[in-house]
């Protein structure tokens, strides 16, 4: 088993993760609000959650990995009163839209898929322990009860954001509820009101839970009071994540979580993704128009701790390397193992797989991971153009196993990704080829006869009408032609 570090915002470092059961690691990743189609940015935090996933189990560790579905909150309840049907049927059928996009992002199952609506239980027992043990208070609200957390309380608060209490600024945003103890304080119940349509009988009467509660419940239902790795997004970290600590160690009365990782933005143009900026891409309509395989690539381009710019020339550097990786994966399998034995390119192979789990080992770095598979391609590409040694073989596919099992950028079926490719390079030309592939076929054809009789004039019709569709063709030293869209 691989020792592997991670950079713990808690610390400010990187540690090595040091499970607190050895035969499992507990890991707990923030999922998404089910309240309609997720767009790339939230593809970001589910794709690092996956590579998280990916890279311990491939290193050798046990993961019981627990991603959650917030399937009660405020946008739910308006979509599903727009739409006229109850909130649990929206939550639900958005559930499915995510389970679809997350397959198609290549993404491995979570061990558990929580869901608030079925966790109430455990939420309100949470919240029954705060104010059993003096950490929260209840207040008159809206003809009801709501619960509040008293954050002064908790000494501990700001450990993970580094934010002292006295500095927080309230009353800029929003206006500070007169009802609170101390500004800071956040709701862990809110009474119903009468036209949401979706409460919960509890003590403090019928409502739902605030949202910080949700996660520290799920959590501990599923993996225990302490657990080993937390992630989501850095938009989380203050004050989702403050707020969880502050409220599980409360009620549990001990640490909470060991090590806390945190993905950074996705920015379109300079500017972070979000639904309020009018800048987002869906995943279902970037993966209908390119597939799964590129957006997976550009999300893990970069270092998950360092934002991404997003531009149209990420798409393309994508597609080059995807193609790039899927051409040698289909000339390595169809490889003539003829050649003899070569002692030294058997040995740097074998030290580039080496090489490659060292640098996921290092907090998860696919960029330095990937650099050393390109060389490894590289050195394919050279040595096998005089054939090359079975043993060799072996250990390249050694390679490629282990890039697919613990990243996901490497595909099952290398001929479709190949084809995808094709079909995301017309969409980047913005060619409007009404006749399809059947037409750049049967244009071939005639080009492969008019070139064979000598009828140039026939043969250039043909190129103008194939660079009309901005479609690049290669000849190849065998006769035959090989096609792709520019």
């Amino acid at each position: 088993m691989e020792k592997i570090t991670v950079f713990n915002n808690l610390t400010r470092s990187k540690e090595v993760l040091k499970p607190i059961d050895s035969n499992q690691v507990k890991f707990y990743s923030c999922g998404p609000t089910t309240y309609n189609f997720l767009h790339v940015g939230n593809a970001r935090a589910l794709v690092v959650g996956d590579l998280f996933h990916r890279t311990m189990k491939s290193m050798g560790y046990n993961v019981k990995f627990v991603r959650n579905f917030t399937d009660v909150d405020d946008k739910i309840l308006e979509a599903a009163r727009v739409r006229g049907i109850h909130p649990k049927e929206h939550a639900d059928e958005f559930i499915r839209e995510c389970l679809t996009d997350m397959e198609c992002l290549g993404m491995l199952p979570a061990s558990v898929t929580p869901t608030v609506s079925e966790s109430m239980p455990e939420i309100i027992q949470m919240i029954q322990d705060l104010i059993k043990n003096g950490y929260a208070y209840t207040v008159d609200k809206d003809g009801g009860k709501e619960v509040l957390y008293n954050v002064p309380m908790f000494k501990d608060y700001g450990k993970l954001s580094k934010i002292q209490l006295e500095s927080l600024q309230h009353g800029v945003r929003v206006e500070t509820d007169g009802n609170k103890k101390h500004p800071s304080d956040f709701v862990l119940w809110k009474p119903a009101k009468a036209d949401e349509g979706w409460s919960w009988e509890s003590p403090w009467g019928k409502g739902r839970p605030g949202w910080h509660i949700e996660c520290s419940a799920m959590a501990k239902k599923h993996l225990g009071k302490t657990i080993d790795l937390h992630h989501g997004g850095v938009d989380l970290l203050f004050p989702h994540h403050e707020n969880e600590i502050a409220q599980s160690e409360a009620a549990n009365g001990c640490p909470f979580c060991n090590s806390w990782a945190h993905n950074e933005f996705l920015n379109f143009g300079s500017e972070k993704m979000s639904k309020s900026l009018g800048n987002v891409v869906t995943i279902r309509k970037f993966t209908e128009t390119y597939s799964g395989a590129i957006l997976r690539h550009i999300l893990l381009s970069v270092h998950y701790r360092s934002k991404l710019e997003w531009t149209e020339d990420s798409i393309t550097k994508a597609i080059g390397e995807i193609e790039r990786i899927h051409d040698f994966v289909i000339h390595l399998y169809g490889e003539q193992k003829t050649a003899p034995a070569n002692p030294a390119e058997l040995a740097h192979v074998k030290s580039a797989l080496v090489d490659i789990k060292a640098e996921l080992a290092n907090d998860f770095n696919v960029p330095g991971a990937m650099g050393i598979f390109f060389g490894v391609i590289k050195d394919y590409n050279r040595i096998s153009k005089t054939g090359s040694d079975e043993n060799y073989i072996f250990e390249l596919i050694e390679i490629v196993n282990f890039m697919k099992a613990a990243t996901g950028l490497v595909h099952d079926y290398p001929e479709e990704v190949l084809r995808q490719l094709n079909i995301a390079r017309k969409h980047l030309s913005g060619t409007d080829n009404e006749g399809g592939d059947d037409e750049i076929e049967k244009l071939l054809v005639e080009r492969k006869e008019a070139r064979a009789t000598k009828n140039y004039a026939k043969s250039d019709e043909i190129r103008n009408r194939l660079n009309e569709l901005g479609v690049v063709v290669k000849d190849n030293p065998d006769g035959t032609a090989t096609w792709s869209y520019k």
